[in-house]
């Protein structure tokens, strides 16, 4: 059997990849063919030749000199920040009219130095990539052992040449641009090349490729957050790039556990009470609202799940997801569930408190607390104290389902802590 791993184009974002392969490196995962387009091309070239070493130091050391003569402007500001770049702007729309894109001769220089003809030739590794012809747009897939061997490197840059910003790239009485035009995660050649099975790298949610979800010997994967930057070659967004395809490749390799958050692998009694728990809570709401929201709870944990079946445990990990962008913690580092539990207990412990007691009596106290965080507090503080509410829990439940769920969930994780004290 072959397994092929696809590389997805993305610019900048090649980092994420470069984190997922460190992964899938240290788990030792074999594989016979790769493919990749743009960015992805390049970081597949490097698989085939058995240079991961050189691939990550590449990620890990990159910035946009590496891409750009004299550094990319930031073009994405309004006026006033691009006139106080205008020596930079003046320089660089220069040099794009006369190179008819960006001045990209840094890169030109980086894919010749990362290229090894020789080893790309000699490795088992059979290796492919997507280009697009010019004007034409009729698109290329080809492998190495099509390619001649002095026209490697032209079409690693072709497969890059993301036209308008960056120049078409020229050669061999031929003209091409970046094969993210046709297909950025080149699939359907891994399988043209005789892929029996397949692990996806996509870098964009939703992903490009639909009809390949949930086919048997297709793994295809995604990162759990939209990834910005194409083209934002900074330290910090790159290091964070590879941290959540890092995070997402041990997921993959199932050494860590989570859905968009990360977590260290644990065990607790928890993933069977919280699904029971959904299961009643989905019944109370149906009862109080005469089944006119039904499967609105359902649906939330669903869409947080990228619409994918929930197992026992999936519900557990979606409900610390929405805890963790309540309190805005970084996507980027993998947890240890025990330790995150205190932080979460820590963080609402004003609300556990019997004295809570402003939001009930019309004090002005209640203005601090009416947004999401807020509204998980007081329905904490009302779980902790019923007797403090005024309103009614079914009626709070169905206004605030998704929120109730959270406020119910820090409800057991504190009496789950005490009970171990």
């Amino acid at each position: 059997m072959k397994r092929a791993i696809v590389l997805a184009g993305g610019g900048a974002k090649g980092a994420y990849e470069a984190g997922f392969i460190k992964a899938i490196h240290e788990a030792k995962m074999d594989y016979q063919i790769v493919t990749g387009t743009s960015i992805g091309a390049l970081n597949a070239c490097l698989l085939a030749q058995k240079d991961i070493d050189v691939l990550l130091h590449l990620w890990e050391s990159i910035d946009e000199k590496d891409v750009f003569a004299g550094g990319l402007p930031n073009l994405a500001g309004d006026l006033e920040h691009m006139l106080d770049q205008s020596h930079l702007a003046v320089s660089f729309f220069k040099a794009y009219v006369k190179e008819k894109g960006a001045d990209i001769s840094p890169l030109k220089q980086l894919i010749r130095d990362l290229l090894n003809e020789d080893k790309l030739l000699k490795s088992p590794i059979d290796f492919g990539l997507c280009t697009v012809h010019y004007p034409s747009l009729k698109p290329l897939y080809i492998t190495k052992e099509e390619m001649p061997r002095q026209h490697i490197y032209d079409y690693l840059l072709a497969s890059a040449s993301c036209f308008p910003l960056f120049p078409i790239h020229h050669f061999a009485n031929q003209s091409f641009i970046d094969g993210g035009y046709y297909d950025n995660v080149p699939i359907d050649l891994a399988f043209a090349m005789g892929a029996d099975e397949v692990l996806v790298i996509d870098m964009a949610y939703p992903v490009k490729h639909p009809y390949y979800l949930h086919r048997p010997n297709i793994h295809y994967t995604y990162p759990p957050v939209p990834l910005n930057g194409f083209m934002d070659f900074s330290r910090d967004s790159l290091d964070c790039l590879m941290r959540l395809g890092y995070l997402q490749g041990q997921k993959t390799m199932q050494k860590y556990v989570g859905n968009r958050y990360t977590f260290l692998p644990f065990q607790t009694s928890l993933f069977e009470t919280v699904y029971q728990n959904v299961l009643y809570t989905e019944r109370r709401i149906r009862e109080y609202t005469s089944n006119s929201s039904k499967d609105h709870l359902y649906q939330q944990f669903l869409e947080s799940h990228f619409q994918q079946p929930l197992s026992k445990q999936d519900y557990l990990y979606v409900l610390l997801d929405w805890i963790c962008e309540l309190l805005d913690r970084d996507i980027s580092y993998a947890y240890h569930f025990d330790m995150l539990v205190d932080d979460i207990i820590e963080d609402f412990q004003e609300y556990q408190k019997s004295d809570f007691s402003g939001i009930l009596n019309g004090d002005l106290h209640i203005l601090e607390h009416l947004h999401n965080r807020g509204i998980v507090g007081m329905l904490l503080h009302f779980l902790f104290y019923p007797e403090h509410d005024k309103i009614g829990m079914d009626r709070l439940m169905s206004l605030f389902d998704k929120q109730y769920m959270m406020a119910l969930f820090i409800k057991m994780l504190y009496l789950k802590k005490q009970s171990l004290l």
